[in-house]
């Protein structure tokens, strides 16, 4: 039997600390993550659209840039927190009649974005970045911006020292892809704004996508579209890295002539080895055309012992806290293992759907001992 529909709910806040409910809310939409494996990582966004009968008569002043938005799940028993961004831009379309200060046709649509976005209009000023490991830079970098950041990681990650003349946004996703890391933006934490959450420390969940019955202990979600792909964005026979200030290391597949499909990035990697470790993993990793799962789309209503799209990691950070999570996709009788790259909501008082974006577990390959999937040797590609 299905769970029904779910109650979500919009505030805002000029302090992120006393949060007033929007009513009439109608349409939201929430995008965190990316698409592609290799898609830069970019700022969380989300839209919001609102009646706004009385607005023109008696406008609300705090709905401007700069505001915080929240999103949260208001089903009853167990309300939560989905995502914590700010306003990006609000547009107001009035309609017509308009008759004793009630526009029934006026609506409101507010656009926000996660605190990634914020670090994209912060100029560096060419500060100083001493080389050090990766958890003092990313406080060095919090204090610098104003923003707080963590690198939710293995501590002893190293970055190079380096001048920071573009804005903070470059040099927080020339790090994560440095590290082939994912961005958490938009997360209900109390403490940090982004994280960057560092593949070796992938986290599981028990919970999983089914095309068949849910399971009985309410830990499935059933879908009722998937999509394979491909990935030719996801296929290369050479690799090309550059490390700021360093020199470039290129590594070709075994047997392959030129032309060749080249992949050229750019990076803080400390040194030469470290950049040439990364080239070969990220050979290793695309070198081989695959064919594979790229999204599954649930409906929210059609869940029917629990409903776990918009917390399926089961984490306090919620909806953006799903980004980097390994689970696994049951289609036709064969269980693929994946890890979410990215997930968008789109709700209405009519009901909800969610779409996973999804990475197989051959191109997160890293060699973890005791672990089922990452653990096979031969299989798997030791750390860089």
């Amino acid at each position: 039997m299905a769970l029904g529909l779910q109650e979500y709910k919009v505030s805002y806040s000029a302090d992120n600390v006393t949060f007033t409910a929007l009513t009439n809310v109608q349409n939201i939409n929430l995008s965190v993550g990316i698409q592609a494996q290799l898609d830069q990582i970019r700022a969380s966004t989300g839209q919001v659209v609102v009646r706004y009968p009385t607005g023109f008569a008696s406008p609300i002043t705090a709905l401007k840039a700069g505001t915080y938005i929240k999103i949260e799940n208001d089903t009853n028993p167990s309300p939560y927190v989905l995502w914590v961004g700010k306003i990006s831009n609000v547009v107001v379309e009035y309609g017509i009649p308009y008759s004793a200060g009630v526009g029934p046709a006026d609506f409101l649509t507010i656009s926000c974005e996660g605190f990634f976005a914020d670090l994209g209009r912060m100029t560096g000023n060419n500060y100083s970045m001493a080389a050090d490991t990766l958890t003092n830079q990313f406080t060095a970098a919090s204090t610098q911006s104003g923003v707080p950041m963590f690198w939710n990681g293995q501590a002893s990650r190293t970055g190079a020292a380096q001048t920071i003349s573009g804005t903070w946004a470059d040099w927080l996703a020339k790090t994560a892809l440095s590290n082939n890391a994912r961005m958490w933006d938009g997360i209900a934490s109390a403490l940090y704004d982004v994280f960057i959450v560092d593949p070796f420390t992938l986290t599981g969940t028990q919970n999983y996508f089914t095309d068949g019955t849910p399971d009985p202990l309410n830990i499935s979600q059933k879908y009722d579209q998937i999509t394979f792909d491909s990935l030719a964005d996801n296929y290369w026979t050479q690799v090309s890295v550059a490390p700021d200030g360093l020199a470039t290391q290129t590594v070709t597949k075994v047997g392959e002539t030129a032309p060749f499909r080249t992949y050229q990035v750019n990076t803080n990697n400390p040194t030469t080895g470290q950049a040439l470790d990364f080239a070969n993993y990220l050979l290793g990793n695309y070198q081989t055309p695959k064919f594979a799962i790229s999204s599954v789309s649930c409906l929210a209503e059609a869940q029917t012992g629990a409903m776990l799209l918009d917390n399926f990691a089961g984490f306090t950070q919620t909806f953006a806290g799903t980004v980097g999570v390994q689970t696994e996709v049951v289609f036709r009788g064969t269980t693929f293992v994946c890890v979410i790259e990215g997930v968008t909501m789109s709700a209405t008082p009519a009901g909800a759907r969610f779409t996973f974006y999804l990475s197989g577990a051959d191109l997160n390959a890293y060699l973890l001992l005791d672990d089922l999937t990452r653990g096979t040797l031969d299989n798997n590609r030791l750390g860089y």
